[in-house]
């Protein structure tokens, strides 16, 4: 089993972040109903009414002003030894469930990426280069390696294994 850390987008000034943290929630339930996800964390400011959508959700909420900061909180207080940190506005297709067990069951597992759809030219000719918006990791590698954000975490863990499955924009 897995916890999920969302990033809200408020961290960056988005207009929309509720909006968009609700929508990566919604698709993250699929995860949960399946047994792979096991508890939740929201990471933003306490002004974007993210504190009542964590109650309905019933997940944690990590009220913080900075992204490094909230992911540290975050990952002291998830109980899964494997995270998935994933930016809000961003939803797993519904394949990412069983591809994170079948991730799961290898025993090398260090790291994935879970890339956005690639959406132009050059992303559609090298998928590789599609941006990330998701990263599954182990808690106490997240922990040792205390990164800014999630493109930090990527660089520091050195995370190149990437999943099959494409996140969609959802805001």
């Amino acid at each position: 089993m897995i916890s999920a850390v969302v990033l809200s987008p408020s961290l960056r000034a988005h207009p929309r972040a509720s909006e968009a943290v609700a929508r990566s929630l919604a698709a993250l339930v699929r995860s949960a109903v399946e047994g792979v996800l096991r508890d939740v964390a929201i990471v933003g400011p306490g002004g974007d009414d993210l504190a009542a959508l964590a109650d309905h959700a019933g997940c944690a909420f990590i009220e913080t002003g900075s992204t490094k900061d909230g992911l540290s909180s975050a990952v002291a207080q998830m109980r899964a030894s494997i995270l998935f940190v994933l930016e809000g506005g961003y939803a797993p297709p519904s394949g990412f469930a069983q591809e994170v067990s079948d991730l799961l069951l290898d025993t090398n597992f260090r790291g994935a990426l879970l890339r956005v759809t690639p959406d132009t030219l050059v992303t559609r000719i090298a998928p590789g280069l599609a941006r990330p918006v998701g990263a599954l990791a182990l808690r106490n590698d997240i922990r040792s390696a205390a990164p800014r954000d999630l493109a930090d975490l990527i660089r520091r863990l050195k995370i190149r294994r990437a999943m099959t499955a494409r996140a969609q924009q959802v805001v």
